[in-house]
């Protein structure tokens, strides 16, 4: 069959010279039955073609040029042979020969090549036009051309329209509905091409990307998003975004939103806070802006969004740095204030310590005699009080100048432990259960004033430590202290338990109270020295910043677990020798 097809073409690219030499020679009668022959062989060659699926870009690109020859050399012999006839009615010539020029010019213009449609219209006008030509050869009314003007303009404006359709060149369009077909397919296809294209790069980026509606559901998103959220694509599609957020955040994310939707103009948000499905959260900051259908109508929001949680984290980190390059700076300066303030608080505070028993064994030496003087006097004033009352105050004043002078030595002595890390004596075999039972001796007074409800519960079998027993005792005494100014009430509740914990080989001490509880942002700070809560009473904010080094120092660890309102509990762990 190819070799039949490449016959046909062949000889009917020889047919179109002898025609033209038949033209040339005078000779009509050859001429018309040469050019029927042409006509049979080119009509047969392209149906043979078709039906033997041989219709290739190139055989059809043969044919057009097959096609565009013979309508040269013909018109180019009936000019020759037939001039009457061209005279007669030059109009119907003129409209032939733009009819063929003009299309395969606008095609060379736009392609750079011969167009190659092959309309049904354009072969049954060829197939009318050749008729109608050998029927007036023949002698036939020119009438008969005439006739096919309207089909053969019609043809002609067709291949014009799919030119001006067709962005490419394409053979084999029988018609114009076949190019608005094509290139609807071709446009359809384009947009595919270009949303896998546009898919491929959102997948790659590192940012999310996601889009929308006006409701606030997610309609596309590209893999990145729920890589840093943690959820398949199937649990993200549809989700509404403010499932993603608190409700606090979810405000501040629908104003922006608003912002665009009212303006029409894109907004940045940044710390955008989102929860990832382990409930973690994910710091974002987003591009919006509006997403507009075919109409330019809003229908939803596209939005970029980085994930900057590591910058956050990140940025944190350096400002907690910093904070402890700040602290250690001030310790720096507090070891220096606290050698020379210490001295100079001491030797008056000595004074004041010696004095006082002195003052105290002058009172009880001279009472007796005031009181005889009093008997048989009756009451006297002194330093404008009555004797009587003074009688009673004065060993009050005397103790609490005792008092107020140890505590001035404690507080003067807690600074120097604080700025001093001194770390001897900490080999000797200690006890928890009996450290616990001695600090809690030396308190008792105090947690039988602050509760009702003290208990205490010792671990059996409780393995010895390596440490100082002094020390161990003042972190009991700190931590009982703390619970004791916790409770609002007698009422309220301190435990306290000692154990051990044979999976990591450690022994604890817990200390539970029911008191007011502390809140999120002190719990954070309440071992950093210098830091209380407790100004009106007295505090210093050393307590609990002297048991964490003392529990460094025996390489033990603190733990707090509390809130507001729901009291506290502190554990510490001690690793067994």
């Amino acid at each position: 069959m190819v070799l039949l097809l490449n016959v046909l073409t062949a000889l009917r690219l020889m047919i179109a010279p002898l025609l033209l030499v038949l033209a040339l020679a005078g000779h009509r009668t050859p001429f018309i039955i040469f050019f029927f022959i042409t006509m049979v062989i080119g009509l047969s060659d392209e149906i043979l073609a078709r039906k033997a699926d041989q219709f290739t870009a190139a055989r059809s690109s043969l044919f057009s040029w097959g096609n565009f020859i013979t309508f040269l050399v013909i018109m180019t012999c009936v000019w020759i042979l037939w001039p009457e006839i061209i005279q007669q009615d030059a109009l119907f010539m003129v409209i032939l020969i733009v009819g063929h020029l003009v299309p395969v010019i606008l095609g060379y213009l736009k392609y750079s090549r011969l167009t190659s449609y092959h309309t049904w219209m354009t072969k049954f006008a060829t197939l009318l036009i050749g008729s109608a030509a050998l029927y007036v050869l023949m002698g036939g009314p020119i009438l008969a051309l005439e006739f096919t003007i309207p089909v053969y303009i019609f043809a002609r404006i067709e291949e014009i329209a799919i030119t001006a359709i067709l962005p490419e060149w394409e053979f084999n369009v029988p018609s114009i509905r076949h190019a608005i077909a094509l290139e609807r397919e071709r446009a359809k296809e384009e947009k595919i091409r270009a949303e896998e294209k546009l898919r491929a790069v959102l997948a790659d980026i590192d940012d999310g990307y996601y889009e929308v509606d006006l409701k606030g559901r997610l309609t596309f998103f590209n893999p990145t998003l729920s890589k840093h959220l943690g959820y398949s694509e199937q649990e993200l599609l549809g989700m509404e975004g403010r499932m993603l957020m608190s409700e606090e955040m979810s405000k501040k994310v629908n104003a922006a939103f608003r912002e665009v939707y009212e303006t029409g103009k894109p907004t940045f948000g940044s710390d955008w806070e989102v929860l990832a499905k382990n409930g973690e959260t994910r710091y974002f900051e987003a591009s919006v802006s509006l997403l507009r259908g075919s109409k330019g109508e809003p229908v939803g929001y596209r939005c970029i969004g980085r994930d900057i949680t590591d910058r956050k984290h990140a940025e944190e980190a350096a400002r907690i740095h910093q904070e402890q390059l700040y602290q250690a700076g001030k310790m720096v300066a507090l070891g220096t204030l606290v050698s020379g303030v210490a001295h100079e608080i001491n030797n008056p505070n000595n004074f004041i310590m010696l004095n006082a028993p002195v003052l105290k064994e002058a009172w009880d030496g001279i009472r007796p005699i005031l009181d005889e003087y009093y008997r048989e006097n009756g009451d006297f004033s002194m330093a404008g009080m009555d004797y009587t009352t003074m009688r009673d105050k004065i060993p009050l004043l005397l103790s609490g100048i005792e008092n107020g002078s140890g505590r001035i030595m404690q507080i003067v002595q807690d600074l120097k432990n604080f700025v001093k890390k001194d770390s001897t004596g900490l080999n000797n075999d200690v006890d928890l259960n009996r450290v616990v039972e001695s600090a809690l001796s030396l308190i008792s007074n105090m947690t039988q004033k602050c509760t009702r409800n003290f208990s205490v519960s010792y671990g059996k079998d409780i393995p010895g430590i390596k440490g100082n027993f002094q020390r161990l005792e003042q972190i009991v005494i700190n931590l009982v202290q703390n619970a004791c100014q916790a409770l609002p009430d007698r009422d309220r509740a301190i435990r306290v338990y000692t154990g051990y914990e044979r999976e990591d080989g450690s022994v604890t001490l817990a200390v539970e109270d029911e008191g007011l509880g502390i809140s999120k942002e002190n719990l954070a700070r309440i071992t950093d020295p210098f830091f209380t809560t407790k100004q009106d009473i007295g505090g210093l904010g050393l307590g609990l910043s002297i048991s964490r080094r003392i529990i460094e120092e025996h390489h033990g660890k603190i733990s707090f677990e509390s809130g507001e309102g729901r009291g506290t509990r502190v554990e510490v762990s001690l690793p067994v020798c």
